[in-house]
């Protein structure tokens, strides 16, 4: 799988432009994943696939138990004002959001990037996906510029408290940093140091519906006879779960696999989370070599019924069968910033262990997605 996001931003003066490009149990259901059909043109007129993204979305939703603070605004304006006979100095940080149109790929924004507390909203589209790739999931980034006046002895701490406003509210309080930018703005010979971050606020889901890649959607028939749609019933054999590949993309669009967070634990092929290590034991040859999923084959067990399953952030998807939460996904989430629902005992920690250090590669057919 490729993720399509960096997170890097650009050295600034006065007027600053830059972005970030990324861009079940007892507790009580905190994180809303919200899936905005907006750009979709497909699952309106497909009820039944549509009901299976909805139900992935309400079991990630179910999963992860944090508090994400409301965004009320999309202007954070600092001042300082040190000197009262100067009058204050101000600096503004205006933000807009960015997402990926999940049907053409085009960079799409939001004006007034607002969002209501504990809500996650993730576009929803199709399109024709190159090669072997079922779906593709990513959280959403933002732009901002950031402008000025006053005075340059005091313009450090003016910037100071616009980036302490900004980062405040767009990192919600919880959860992974999708990404950060950081710069410098000068006014009047003096320079300030910024760094924003942005945490999960927006993001797309895109899945395939050109099987043959000709660059035309395929026929209901053609499209019925390669996904299962329907995630009420087993999964006929030969065909890709869309439910499955639709947990697996979600997951992705609330940073498994896409954040600053998640990097920020990856060295080569090792896990150097807290959580995951102390579920599995060691994090060494937990991390795919894309750096971006879990690696091939891991297995863990379901939060359902605690029954061996390959872990849904693994690369890849075996035709003819389903996947569900497992307990390692979770731990993945809690170590980039996420609460969960409550964490195993202590006999399904060593039976997980056991299958992490006993995994091996199978012979099944499989069906590689991108994220």
């Amino acid at each position: 799988m490729t993720c399509h996001y960096a997170h890097r931003a650009f050295l600034i003066t006065m007027v600053v432009i830059c972005t970030l490009f990324t861009g079940m149990g007892s507790q009580l259901r905190a994180v809303m994943i919200n899936l905005d059909y907006t750009h979709d043109t497909y699952f309106s007129s497909n009820p039944t696939g549509k009901a299976a993204l909805d139900a992935a979305a309400a079991d990630v939703s179910a999963a992860i138990t944090s508090s994400l603070a409301a965004i009320t605004t999309d202007v954070f304006t600092g001042s300082n004002n040190s000197n009262p006979s100067n009058g204050p100095t101000t600096a503004t940080f205006n933000w807009k959001a960015l997402y990926t149109n999940p049907t053409n790929n085009a960079s799409e924004e939001i004006s007034v990037p607002t969002i209501a507390a504990d809500q996650i909203t993730l576009f929803v589209g199709v399109m024709d996906l190159a090669d072997k790739t079922l779906g593709i999931g990513g959280p959403a980034g933002g732009h901002f510029q950031l402008s000025g006046r006053g005075f340059g002895d005091e313009w450090v701490g003016a910037v100071a408290d616009a980036e302490l406003q900004s980062n405040t509210a767009m990192q919600r309080g919880a959860g992974p940093m999708i990404g950060t930018s950081s710069g410098t703005a000068t006014l009047s010979g003096t320079t300030a140091n910024w760094t924003l971050n942005i945490g999960a606020v927006f993001g797309r889901l895109t899945f395939d519906v050109d099987r043959d890649n000709n660059g035309t959607m395929d026929d209901a028939t053609t499209l019925d006879n390669f996904w299962h749609f329907d995630h009420a019933t087993p999964v006929a054999s030969g065909k890709s779960d869309l439910y499955t590949v639709a947990l697996h993309e979600i997951l992705h669009a609330v940073g498994i696999g896409t954040s600053d967070t998640w990097y920020n634990f990856v060295s080569g092929t090792t896990w150097t989370g807290a959580e995951v290590t102390a579920l599995a034991g060691s994090g060494t040859d937990l991390v795919s070599p894309d750096g971006s999923h879990i690696a091939n084959s891991t297995m863990s067990v379901r939060l359902s019924d605690h029954t061996a399953q390959e872990a849904v952030m693994d690369p890849d998807i075996t035709k003819g069968k389903r996947k569900t939460l497992t307990l390692l996904d979770l731990a993945f989430l809690r170590d980039i910033g996420y609460q969960t629902v409550p964490e195993p005992a202590t006999g399904t920690l060593v039976l997980l262990a056991m299958m992490i250090l006993s995994m091996g590669n199978r012979q099944q057919l499989r069906h590689p997605w991108s994220s």
